[in-house]
């Protein structure tokens, strides 16, 4: 199967199991009706760049599923996004319109109710022929990147599983790369997929993956850190997870750990995907970083990697077509057609750690700090619960090392502070201990699940 009707047409005729729970539930034979009626409300669409808010609803599948068969240039945003941003990536981008999904879609009772309303721009871009599928990187910092996928190049990556029916947890938001991936897990697997509010919080979240049997979660470290600090462990332990998948953001062995010792029975996964790669490779070792045999050569799955200058570089298979070409990214191919991921690697043993992202390295006085080695320095101090390491602009030093911390309920600020220093000066070179450090109830997360580092 290459097209996004196939995977729709696939799933509607061999299941009647919900493709979508709780918020908006409906099936795949919904999506395909709705499908029917934007070929009509959405006929102005064809063959130009238009922009989808994006929603895990039966009317923003259903509108990609015209899209393809009208050979629009389709580009996932962010539902959330307010009046001004849209219309300033709109123009960004030559979009000829916005189109927006009425939440639930595939519920709608009047006749006076649309499912999508449609807001033009003054852009009458061809589209490429292609139908082609463009995601906005997610980042921790800077602007995002327009990446161009294909819907073949998207659904590569996909496994087919011999389980029964699955019930996963969307984590993700589903105009990010790996959103989309867990929905097509779902298409091309018949399964189920449950769609919590955006506010949901780590109480109601495990309520719900009680309540919908959930066995499989894919989420970033920063987002399970999240859960089983604020969750109920009692709640947690209900929960049948079969698998739990690690991806986004570097996996460190403490959370490996602590995941384990919750969940002993659960399989544990980190993987490594980027938007314009891709699914790279997956480790399930339980142990962090990935072993050194994997630079070896080519997959199965037509992914290579190399380490130049400790930074990883892949080739791949699964990798985007390119950056869109309105938006003019900068290069970041080299001239053998290896990518140049930014993320920052060491050798130890026989196994590779990731130290973390060039963009998120803090430069004080001309010296490299790279966050998440901080953080992991940082987490072994008795009564430190969360912490996020960035950068704070200085006259004098380019940048501080700033943290935030969330501490343990009977800790005080003072007697931790001085805890934490004297680890920090202890384990870490003089210009990594942190210069200044906040205490706060929770860290803040981005729209993607990832620690924030700006």
């Amino acid at each position: 199967m290459t097209a996004f009707w196939d995977f729709l047409y696939e799933s509607a005729s061999r299941s009647r199991q919900p493709l979508l729970l709780g918020e908006g539930t409906c099936t795949a034979q919904n999506i395909l009706d709705l499908a029917a009626i934007a070929r009509t409300e959405l006929a102005a669409c064809r063959q130009r760049r238009i922009g989808l808010l994006f929603r895990p609803a039966a009317g923003s599948l259903a509108a990609l599923r015209w899209f393809e068969a009208a050979e629009v240039d389709v580009f996932l945003m962010d539902a959330s996004l307010s009046e001004s941003a849209v219309a300033q990536l709109a123009h960004q981008l030559h979009l000829a319109a916005v189109v927006r999904t009425h939440p639930e879609s595939a519920h709608l009772t009047s006749d006076t109710d649309s499912t999508w309303q449609v807001q033009p721009f003054p852009f009458q871009d061809e589209a490429s022929g292609n139908s082609s599928v463009t995601i906005l990187t997610s980042g921790t910092s800077g602007q995002p990147k327009a990446a161009t996928h294909t819907w073949p190049s998207l659904a590569r990556p996909v496994r087919i599983a011999n389980s029964p029916h699955q019930t996963w947890l969307l984590t993700y938001q589903p105009h990010l790369y790996a959103g989309l991936q867990v929905l097509l897990h779902c298409l091309l697997n018949h399964a189920s997929l449950v769609v919590l509010p955006v506010a949901a919080s780590p109480e109601e979240i495990t309520l719900q993956m009680v309540t919908h049997r959930v066995q499989y979660v894919s989420a970033t470290p920063s987002y399970w850190r999240r859960l089983l600090l604020f969750a109920p462990r009692s709640q947690l332990a209900r929960t049948p997870l079969q698998q739990i998948t690690l991806g986004g953001e570097v996996v460190d062995q403490a959370i490996l750990d602590e995941l384990k010792s919750v969940f002993p029975n659960t399989r544990l996964a980190h993987i490594y995907a980027t938007t314009e790669l891709g699914r790279c490779f997956s480790v399930t070792d339980g142990i962090a970083g990935f072993p050194a045999t994997l630079i070896s050569g080519p997959s199965a799955d037509g992914v290579e990697l190399r380490i130049v200058a400790n930074e990883l570089q892949v080739r791949s298979a699964n990798a985007m077509a390119g950056y869109d070409t309105i938006s003019k990214q900068a290069n970041r191919w080299t001239a053998d057609g290896w990518f140049q991921t930014g993320d920052v690697v060491e050798l130890v043993g026989d196994r590779y750690y990731f130290a973390g992202r060039q963009t998120d390295m803090i430069n004080t006085g001309g010296n490299k700090v790279y966050p998440f080695q901080v953080e992991q320095v940082i987490r072994q101090v008795s009564g430190v619960r969360d912490v996020r390491v960035f950068g704070q602009a200085s006259s004098i030093a380019g940048e501080l090392v700033a943290c935030q911390i969330v501490s343990q309920p009977e800790q005080t600020p003072d007697a931790l502070r001085s805890a934490v220093l004297a680890h920090c000066r202890q384990h870490l070179e003089r210009y990594q201990v942190p210069r200044m450090i906040e205490f706060v109830e929770h860290i803040e997360l981005t729209t993607s699940g990832k620690t924030r580092r700006t």
